[in-house]
C-alpha cells in the first residue's frame, strides 16, 4: 500500500502503531497477526507483499508497561542501550539487526528490524520512530509556560497535569508528546527552553490502569518504596534512583519525577509535594 493509505487503515484501527516515517522508493507492507502483533514493511518498488527476502520492518507489539519492560531488558548484561530521543532502547549483542525501544506511559513495545544493524541503530538515535499518522515520538517541542496555562491546558485535555508547584526561581518548561505523554521542567534562570541539560522534571504519562501496574512494578525485586498517604504508590529502582514513579487509586496516569540528585527527586515525592495543577 502507500503512505497515504497506510495512515487511513491505522486510523480506522485505532491502535497505536510506529513506523519511521515515509521514504521514497518504497511501498508499505501492512501485517498484522492473531496475537495483535502488527509489522509495517518497507518494500522496494516492484516487490510484491509476502516477500521472503529481508527488508527494514517497525513491529508494534502490545506489552503492559512496555517501557519498564524494555528499560529492564535494557540493563541485561548481554544487551547494549541505545540513544533513544524521549524514550529506552536497545539490541542484544549477538543480534544488532534488531533493537528495542518503548516510550513512557505507553503500552507498545517496538522492534525495529534491518538487515543492517548499524542502519538499525542510526534510525533510532536520528529520532526517526514515530507514531503513523502522527509526529516522529523523540520530535517534541519545549516552550515556556505557566501555573495558568497548565490550568487551562488540564481543562482542555481533561486530565490532570502533575507538578512539584511553583519552585523560587525557576522558570516552567512544557512539553507534549504525540503518544500523550505532558513533560514539565523547571529551569534555572537563564536557561532557554530546550535545553540538553538535565533539570528537576515531572512527567505525567496516560496509563490504563495505572496505579495497579505501578504497584505491581514497586513490588518486583530491585524496587524501593516511598510511603505516601492516601493510598498512593511510589517507588525507584535500586540501580535508577533519580527517577520516582509515582500512581494514585483510580488515576489512569502515572507520574515520574526525576532530578540529578536522586535524594531530591525522592525526598519532593515523600514531602507530599506532587500533585495535579489546581
Amino acid at each position: 500500500m502507500t503512505a497515504a493509505t497506510l495512515r487511513a487503515l491505522v486510523a480506522a484501527l485505532g491502535r497505536p502503531v510506529y513506523w519511521i516515517g515515509p521514504q521514497r522508493g518504497v511501498t508499505y507492507e501492512f501485517t498484522e497477526t492473531a496475537d495483535r502483533h502488527i509489522y509495517v514493511r518497507y518494500l522496494p518498488v516492484g516487490v510484491a507483499a509476502g516477500s521472503p527476502h529481508a527488508y527494514l520492518t517497525v513491529a508494534s507489539y502490545p506489552v503492559v508497561n512496555a517501557f519498564a519492560v524494555t528499560r529492564a531488558a535494557a540493563d541485561r548484561r548481554d544487551a547494549v542501550k541505545l540513544a533513544v530521543p524521549g524514550g529506552v532502547g536497545f539490541y542484544v549483542k549477538t543480534r544488532p539487526t534488531d533493537a528495542w525501544i518503548a516510550f513512557p506511559g505507553s503500552h507498545t513495545q517496538i522492534e525495529l528490524y534491518d538487515p543492517s544493524g548499524a542502519a538499525a541503530t542510526r534510525l533510532v538515535a536520528a529520532g526517526r520512530l514515530g507514531l503513523v499518522g502522527g509526529s516522529a515520538a523523540g520530535q517534541t517541542h519545549a516552550t515556556r509556560t505557566s501555573a495558568p496555562a497548565l490550568r487551562s491546558l488540564a481543562t482542555k485535555l481533561h486530565r490532570p497535569i502533575y507538578w512539584l508547584g511553583a519552585q523560587p526561581g525557576r522558570t516552567l518548561e512544557l512539553t507534549r508528546a504525540a503518544d500523550g505523554r505532558i513533560d514539565l521542567r523547571y529551569l534555572p534562570g537563564g536557561v532557554a527552553p530546550g535545553s540538553p541539560r538535565a533539570f528537576l522534571a515531572v512527567g505525567t504519562y496516560p496509563l490504563a490502569h495505572a496505579f495497579e501496574t505501578t504497584l505491581a512494578a514497586a513490588r518486583t525485586s530491585g524496587a524501593v518504596r516511598i510511603p505516601l498517604p492516601n493510598g498512593a504508590v511510589a517507588f525507584y529502582a535500586k540501580t535508577r534512583p533519580t527517577n520516582v514513579y509515582v500512581a494514585f487509586p483510580g488515576v489512569n496516569e502515572q507520574v515520574e519525577v526525576y532530578d540529578p540528585s536522586p535524594q531530591a527527586a525522592r525526598s519532593l515525592v515523600a514531602a507530599g509535594k506532587l500533585a495535579p495543577v489546581r
